[in-house]
């Protein structure tokens, strides 16, 4: 029966892929394509080894996200391979395969959460304010079927749990999901370095962009970029601390400050206090994991020591920094790094100070004979020197000549001073100086019995990994954005506890919303038609004309007094080039006040257009021509030039938009637009559905800055209001059990304590932006959440081996 049930499952999960696919818009743009390619190559790895889901989901599930260019994301491009999982997974099912079971406790919280999360979604489908209206039923967050789009998570993860089962058994998590997780965290550390790099530059630091990765569903704010980092982040430290070779040391301290870059350029206050606790979190189950070996490694003695020298350095470093810039800052942490290594040798002292005089020697050497006014291409003399002497210490260390090591390190201190002095005068040498102190002090750690640290992969990763921190830290610090989002925290935290008493008070006082709540997707609807601060928000929607059989675009301004970014842009990407001309043509028809079309073509990738170029649209008044006023369509044809859009190289070119909304002043305004055209020269069209004709496909929307009409902004509020007192319970009691299973198998120190320690730690920073963001209100974020739960619910099974597999005797 099981089989059977199994088979069922598959048939209708394929059934359904099918159809998606004959219905998911295909063309315009180069990743829709690109997702064409790599479904049959899923298909194909599955029917090869269906235990390759547990790599290529958490790989993919980040990046995999194509709303942007088809601008469908109630069914996203992760569902697709969600049913093509399903669809091999249970097709190949085999009774007597599972071979991890749930530890005790986690079937009953399982039920609940299922049940709450039904009873939710059911409201939120058959208690809208208004009836569904067909057309506008899936791209909309007023929709009633918003429910289903959010509800699809914990679906999703209760029909992997029986996969999960079946292929975590045999290390499957280690050797498949650990790699897939890093691969995926990778890639988004990617994608924001390249948005960094196209828009407002990996080093410009006063500008107030902020990234948002490959996550669409920052589209309307939110931070589904920290959460993602705060979940996955504990994973890249995990690689570290597991490598056992060079090479992936290497590759995981990339990773890891490619993360942590991505990181820092969020600007986020949340994420940044998340770090910290993910950090507290997972070393202190890896403490618990290590048992009494670890505590005494890790004395009370080496603690406070190593905590007084993180924190000296840090503060030297901001002081270097403050005075050198940045070149200054990476000398010293170069420096103190070649000083921390250097200082696990058994140094030759008696020989010191002669290394010292050759290094005085050799450095006032060079440096009267390096050029005052160095050719192109070539290094001023103290940064060249610098690099020498680097490299000098990098190849003495590895031959072990720990003469020339020391000599080295008294090169690169000279020419630490020097560019400190370089840069800014008289005023770098003061913290140059106490920086060569430091470095001088964690020298004297060789003459130490027992030294505080020893060379080995522990005491190299946590410096290495600090070094990454800093160098990424104290820039962004000091940043003025920065320290103008740190100046708004207390006005915003106000901010933030007004809106979550306009969200309680926005909640029906009746029973059955106290215990089941409001229901899964409401909150938009409910902040629409039942905010406590009477805004009106911009909305967008689709209509048909039954007389002329035509299908338009309906732009509402809000009802408020509109700024930049409070608008709700309606976007779809082209491809155009600089410098040239295009024509643009467009029906707009007016109601009511009168409303201002903005539409013009944008560098951008989700929020924060950089820079535009304005349609010279200017709307003629209406001119009635019946008693009985009728709106009528006005026809507008227009030229605008490119400017400098689409110029630049094919990796670093960025992405151009065309954008339309509707502005107005305090009250409302309506307008409708048809028959959107955008051609090259050459006649070429390109824009895709511009008669709106296929609703919102190719169309997608933001809005840059006005946020909390689309997300409550705490994630347990977010259970309360949508799913009540029931789910916010059951989940709660979800959660403590996972974390309490994490915290036994750390403390059983087996072989998955350390997986257990990732786990916690960024469960608990999870939670931490939790505090600041609903997370749970973007599924594909939801579902990582659900998985990492699951897995944390883990626990080794006896059951029977089939006879096949038993040993002989």
């Amino acid at each position: 029966m099981a089989m059977i049930a199994a088979r069922l499952l598959a048939l209708a999960a394929g059934l359904a892929c099918l159809a998606a696919l004959g219905q998911y818009p295909l063309g315009h743009g180069w990743p829709v394509w690109l997702l064409y390619a790599l479904l049959p190559i899923y298909f194909l790895l599955l029917c090869w080894r269906p235990a390759v889901w547990l790599f290529c989901l958490p790989a993919l599930l980040p990046v995999l996200d194509l709303a942007p260019w088809t601008g469908w994301f109630f069914f996203e491009e992760i569902d697709l391979l969600l049913l093509l999982t399903v669809t091999c997974g249970y097709w190949r099912w085999r009774t007597g395969a599972t071979r991890l079971a749930l530890a005790p406790g986690a079937r009953l919280w399982l039920v609940l959460v299922s049940a709450a999360a039904l009873a939710a979604l059911l409201r939120g489908v058959f208690s809208a304010q208004l009836p569904p209206d067909a057309l506008n039923a899936w791209n909309n967050y007023l929709s009633p079927y918003n429910s289903l789009r959010l509800g699809k998570a914990w679906c999703w993860a209760m029909l992997l749990l029986p996969l999960l089962l079946r292929d975590a058994a045999n290390d499957g998590l280690r050797r498949l999901a650990l790699p897939g997780m890093l691969c995926g965290l990778g890639l988004v550390a990617l994608c924001a370095l390249w948005e960094r790099a196209v828009f407002p530059g990996v080093f410009n630091l006063s500008s107030d962009y902020r990234i948002t990765a490959p996550f669409s569903a920052m589209h309307t704010g939110g931070a589904a970029l920290d959460g993602y980092l705060a979940l996955s982040l504990p994973f890249a430290a995990l690689w570290l601390a597991r490598a056992r070779s060079r090479r992936p040391a290497i590759a995981a301290l990339l990773l890891l400050g490619l993360v942590l870059h991505a990181a820092m350029a969020t600007f986020s206050r949340a994420l940044y206090a998340a770090l910290p606790v993910a950090a507290i979190t997972g070393l202190a189950c890896w403490q618990l994991a290590h048992g009494r070996h670890a505590r005494q490694r890790w004395s009370a003695r080496r603690a406070s020591a190593g905590l007084l020298l993180g924190v000296g350095a840090a503060a030297l470093l901001v002081l270097m920094f403050q005075a050198a810039g940045y070149r200054g800052l990476l000398a010293a942490i170069v420096l103190l790094l070649g000083a921390f290594v250097l200082a696990t040798r058994a140094l030759p002292w008696r020989l010191a100070p002669a290394s010292v005089l050759c290094a005085l020697a050799l450095q006032a050497s060079l440096a009267a004979l390096w050029p005052t006014d160095p050719a192109h291409g070539l290094l001023k003399a103290p940064y060249a020197l610098f690099l020498l002497s680097s490299l000098l210490l990098a190849c003495s260390l590895w031959r072990q000549w720990l003469p020339l090591a020391i000599m080295a390190l008294s090169m690169m201190a000279c020419n630490t001073a020097w560019i400190g002095w370089h840069w800014a005068g008289a005023i770098g040498l003061r913290p140059a100086a106490l920086v060569l102190l430091l470095a001088a002090l964690l020298l004297l750690n060789s003459r130490l019995r027992p030294p505080l640290w020893r060379m080995g992969r522990a005491s190299l990763g946590v410096a290495a990994s600090a070094a990454v921190m800093l160098m990424l830290a104290i820039p962004v610090s000091a940043s003025y954005y920065a320290n103008e989002r740190f100046a708004t925290t207390a006005g915003d935290w106000q901010g933030r506890l007004r809106h979550w008493r306009g969200v309680l008070a926005m909640m029906p006082a009746d029973w059955a919303s106290t215990v089941f709540g409001m229901g899964t997707g409401t909150f938009p609807a409910s902040y629409f038609w039942r905010n406590t601060v009477g805004d009106v928000p911009a909305r967008l929607a689709y209509a048909d004309e039954a007389e002329a059989g035509n299908r338009y675009l309906r732009l509402a301004s809000p009802g408020y007094r509109a700024g930049y970014g409070e608008l709700l842009r309606l976007l779809q990407r082209v491809s155009v080039r600089p410098d040239t001309h295009y024509a643009l043509a467009l029906d707009v028809r007016r109601h009511g006040p009168m409303p201002v079309l903005q539409l013009k073509l944008c560098q951008r990738q989700l929020l924060y257009a950089q820079y535009c170029v304005h349609a010279p649209l200017r709307l003629l008044p209406p001119t009635p021509a019946l008693p009985q006023w009728q709106p009528q369509w006005q026809h507008y044809q227009m030229t605008i030039d490119s400017a400098r859009l689409g110029g630049g190289s094919w990796l670093l070119r960025a992405p151009v938009q065309l954008e339309l909304a509707a502005g107005g002043q305090a009250d409302p305004a309506v307008i409708d637009v048809d028959n959107l055209s955008l051609r090259a020269p050459d006649g070429e069209e390109l824009l895709a559905n511009g008669s709106f004709s296929k609703a919102n496909d190719y169309w997608f929307f933001s809005s840059d800055h006005h946020h909390l009409p689309w997300h409550i902004k705490n994630l347990w509020l977010h259970l309360h209001v949508e799913s009540g007192l029931f789910g916010l319970l059951s989940m709660l009691g979800l959660f403590v059990l996972a974390c309490a299973n994490l915290v036994r198998r750390a403390a059983q120190a087996g072989p998955g304590a350390d997986g257990a320690a990732a786990m916690l730690a960024g469960l608990a920073g999870f939670m931490a932006i939790g505090v600041f963001d609903s997370l749970l209100d973007v599924p594909r974020i939801a579902l990582l959440f659900y998985m990492l739960l699951l897995c944390a619910l883990l626990r080794p099974s006896i059951s029977p081996v089939p006879d096949s597999e038993r040993p002989p005797r």
